[in-house]
């Protein structure tokens, strides 16, 4: 490869057509958003580091994102590696005075030191829905909803909602962290290796082996609870995440709802509810979202969907018939467009223009006042 067009790794140029069709999708989704009642905002693509990584979700971003000198205050500066914690900064400060629930959309590029999962681009376009405020039951349903309506818009098939609780993760393993043996455990955990974990002895063993026991396909609330030791039928946690569970598979019922309660969100930030969508025709996840605490400690949940994965789904992007128009005739250039034309200038627009309008795919040319066919 010329060095010249060499890129760093995780690192490419989007082109015509991919490029349009990713714009045309964000814009899509956004105003889906905004039908809502979803208000659009947009921060800087950098910050000052003490302010992006410093407080709130930001915390949990340091190790994942670049930094640079701002040569002019001389202080350290840092690309934005995930929106959410510019989210919580605009929705603590600026936004501090708007009515609760408060619903924002956003969109932009963020870098990463270290690509996500099986995505090996660490410049990445995010597009998503955040709502603020005292978050309940309903607003983390709405919140997925809205999500899964999106991708429902945009064609897209055979879906699986996976669902985690944060905090009651946390609750079972900050016993857990004391003992010598710890990160066993916990990867035991994770890799519900039931085997191993039944042959050792660690506080609330019961309840976590019956929690991994019962993960898996949702039918109902009534059978997953039938499933349930007596300590984990009294938990509050696991109560929210199946009321969460049964008011999404009333509007989606023949959705694919996973219950995986104690598997680790992928953004350490979060605090409640975490969901990951699939869907089977696409690798890997397609949006991911749940619930965290703002820097001023008010609750918000949200959705990001990656559009990059999702611009051969829909082709929102419907290519209009060029015409090869005399070079600034701006009066009929305007009046073709209207009629819904893609127009080209040309300078002297003759007989012999065949093979030029083939090669880039037009099927007309403009002279003496008519359209003719190539």
């Amino acid at each position: 490869m010329d060095r010249d067009t060499l890129l760093p790794a995780g690192f490419s140029d989007k082109i015509y057509p991919k490029s349009q069709k990713n714009s045309l999708l964000i814009e899509n989704v956004i105003n889906f958003f905004l039908n809502y009642g979803y208000l659009r905002i947009s921060p800087p693509l950098i910050e000052f580091e003490e302010t992006l990584l410093n407080q709130g979700p930001g915390l949990a971003l340091k190790n994942n994102s670049f930094r640079v000198m701002d040569p002019i205050s001389k202080k350290m500066m840092a690309v934005r590696s995930d929106m959410t914690t510019q989210i919580s900064r605009i929705a603590s400060k600026r936004l501090a005075h708007y009515q609760r629930p408060l619903r924002l959309s956003y969109s932009g590029e963020v870098l990463r030191v270290n690509p996500s999962g099986l995505k090996l681009e660490r410049q990445i376009a995010q597009v998503g829905a955040e709502i603020i405020g005292d978050i309940t039951c309903d607003l983390e349903t709405e919140i997925i909803i809205i999500g899964l309506k999106v991708l429902k818009e945009l064609d897209l098939e055979d879906l699986t909602l996976d669902l985690n609780y944060q905090n009651l993760r946390i609750s079972f393993f900050k016993d857990l962290s004391e003992l010598p043996d710890s990160e066993l455990l916990f990867k035991a955990i994770e890799k519900k290796d039931i085997n191993y974990l039944k042959n050792k002895n660690f506080p609330n063993k019961n309840n976590i082996l019956n929690i991994i026991q019962v993960s898996g396909q949702y039918t109902n609330k009534n059978e997953f609870l039938e499933k349930l030791n007596e300590d984990n039928k009294k938990n509050n946690h696991l109560l929210h995440m199946l009321e969460v569970s049964s008011s999404i598979q009333k509007i989606f019922k023949n959705l694919n709802i996973v219950l995986d309660p104690l598997e680790k969100s992928t953004f350490d930030y979060h605090s409640g509810i975490t969901f990951t969508i699939f869907s089977k025709s696409l690798h890997g996840s397609i949006a991911k979202g749940g619930t965290y605490k703002t820097i001023n400690e008010e609750d918000a949940t949200g959705i990001s969907l990656y559009v990059d994965l999702l611009g051969g789904i829909k082709n929102v992007f419907v290519e209009k018939e060029k015409v090869l128009v005399e070079q600034n005739d701006f009066e009929n250039a305007e009046n073709l467009i209207k009629q819904g034309y893609q127009i080209i200038f040309f300078k002297n627009i003759d007989n012999n223009i065949v093979n030029y309008a083939k090669s880039i795919n037009c099927k007309y040319f403009f002279k003496n006042n008519k359209l003719i066919q190539v």
